[in-house]
């Protein structure tokens, strides 16, 4: 597969997956609305019930979430395991300076994980995204897993 052709399949899997979230926000954003409306239908807007109801539905939007995102990184393994590139220090770059441990010795795979771990770790995924965004030592690291991990850190935005 040629770089192109393997940039157009990750385009599309991203793509899908980012469908696939967008739909699930707007079911898990309408199921807390309808449960809502409920619950001002009953006079209990302001109880525990409504609560222990919208945490089930986020938990649930949640798990689904994660679901997506683990089946895209499957599929991107696979797809990037005929094609990993290779990464490896490039100028001006001190590996050093990473929040994450570097090692250009380990499989893109091992990399993209290290790294996708302690950006997802980050209790506030607006700041989380901002700090990758300006992590240098990330797109020489991930090299085509740089811009998968980007689009899975815009994903989990809510």
């Amino acid at each position: 597969m040629t770089a192109e052709e393997l940039e157009q399949a990750v385009n599309k899997l991203i793509a899908e997956a980012n469908e696939e979230s967008e739909q699930a926000k707007r079911e898990y954003e309408s199921g807390c609305l309808a449960e809502k409306n409920r619950a001002l239908a009953r006079r209990i807007f302001r109880s525990s019930i409504l609560e222990k109801l919208l945490e089930t539905l986020k938990a649930d939007y949640d798990a689904l979430v994660l679901k997506i995102q683990n089946d895209l990184d499957e599929s991107l393994d696979a797809l990037y395991a005929e094609n990993e590139p290779s990464g490896g220090g490039g100028e001006g770059i001190d590996p050093d300076d990473a929040p994450y441990e570097v090692d250009y010795r380990l499989p893109m795979r091992d990399r993209y994980v290290a790294v996708k771990n302690y950006y997802l770790g980050l209790p506030d995924k607006a700041e989380a995204l901002a700090a990758f965004e300006a992590d240098k030592i990330a797109k020489d690291y991930l090299g085509n897993y740089y811009d998968y991990l980007y689009q899975l850190l815009l994903m989990i935005q809510v």
